[in-house]
């Protein structure tokens, strides 16, 4: 934790008073420093005065770069219609260990400002470096924090989102939807009855378009254990199944056999001529690549490898009688940008008698 540095104006005209505060010690990083000049009141600051023009006036002084706190030390009689200028008034009459406690409680009070400042400035800047959209609701679904990425996917400011509905921010007419006063109702209810963090699967309707949203949603708890609204993070994944899409039409077009399994060789994509050539039914998952190689096939030469390209190439002989072809069979790595294998494309490609290729018959493309 980053210290709290609080400069203390001690201006009373009773003796002792000023000897006795310097005495006393703080923790949790509290550092208290005894000024004789408040001038440069800088930061932090606290005065204690018997003087109530004094005491009275300045907080006034408060600035961009100081945050001031009085005391009134002395006859009450003399705040009696000043009280709401001055953080506390201590009578002069009472005990002195009763005013080193308020001296502390005063302190105290200093320290919670600061650290109710610390925190959400921390969790404002944290959540406004993401690139993620980040939210916080009610439980009336009414927004109390948004940051700038949910802003600027909004076209709002984050003010204007404050105490506002999904409707109103998302330009969404209530009408439309029939499921309740919220929009995500079934995930919010959900994470709610759950009473934890939920990964999420949202469509959203936009002013720029749909949006897929891999979301991630928690409920928020006050200190006595009782729900009091839900955070949110989403991820915009709209170009990233877009680009799914794109490459799994792309596998598809292709006029050649192709499969796509991921790094542990679990097949993702089998497009529609290696199904015609091998005569497969059924969801992609369902065909297993290294176990149709070991036992289906057989190896007619040595495996080339290259390992700058990450690249093999081997011929197979088919161990089917309904095959009368061999394989040539090309598996190519696929490399991430850092340089990880994420998974592999194999193209299997029918050869001829001398080792030609070949297309695929008419009873294939039955």
């Amino acid at each position: 934790m980053i210290d709290l540095n609080i400069n203390v104006f001690c201006n009373v005209s009773k003796s002792g008073i000023t000897e006795i505060l310097q005495t006393v010690t703080f923790y949790n990083n509290i550092k208290v420093k005894f000024c004789d000049m408040f001038d440069d009141a800088l930061g932090y600051c606290l005065l204690i005065s018997d003087n109530p023009q004094e005491a009275s006036s300045f907080r006034s002084g408060t600035s961009s770069k100081s945050k001031l706190y009085s005391v009134y030390y002395g006859d009450l009689k003399g705040m009696e219609n000043r009280v709401d200028t001055v953080d506390d008034v201590w009578p002069d009459t009472e005990n002195l260990n009763v005013t080193v406690a308020r001296y502390k409680k005063i302190i105290a009070f200093i320290k919670a400002n600061y650290d109710a400042w610390f925190f959400h400035n921390l969790y404002v800047t944290a959540l406004d470096s993401i690139p993620e959209m980040a939210w916080c609701k009610d439980l009336k679904g009414r927004h109390y924090f948004v940051n700038d990425a949910f802003a600027d996917t909004v076209h709002k400011s984050k003010k204007d989102c404050e105490g506002k509905d999904h409707y109103y921010i998302w330009n969404v007419k209530k009408e439309d939807h029939t499921d309740g006063e919220l929009v995500c109702v079934d995930s919010e209810e959900l994470v709610l009855k759950e009473q934890r963090t939920l990964m999420l699967d949202e469509t959203l309707a936009t002013s720029d378009g749909m949006m897929k949203l891999v979301t991630y949603k928690s409920p928020v708890f006050n200190e006595f254990g009782e729900i009091m609204g839900t955070v949110g993070v989403a991820h915009d994944v709209t170009d990233l199944i877009n680009a799914q899409r794109d490459k799994d039409l792309l596998v598809e077009s292709v006029p050649f056999p192709v499969v796509v399994v991921d790094a542990n060789w679990k097949t993702k994509v089998v497009n529609g001529t290696m199904r015609r050539l091998l005569r497969l039914e059924g969801p992609a998952e369902k065909f297993d690549y290294l176990t149709w190689k070991k036992y289906f096939l057989t190896p007619k030469t040595e495996k080339v490898v290259d390992e700058e390209h990450h690249f093999t190439n081997q011929i197979f002989s088919a161990n089917d009688n309904m095959v009368n072809f061999d394989f040539q069979i090309n598996e190519q790595d696929i490399i991430d940008v850092f340089g990880n294998v994420t998974g592999h494309i194999i193209i299997p490609r029918k050869l001829g008698p001398n080792g030609e290729m070949l297309g695929i018959s008419p009873v294939e493309k039955k």
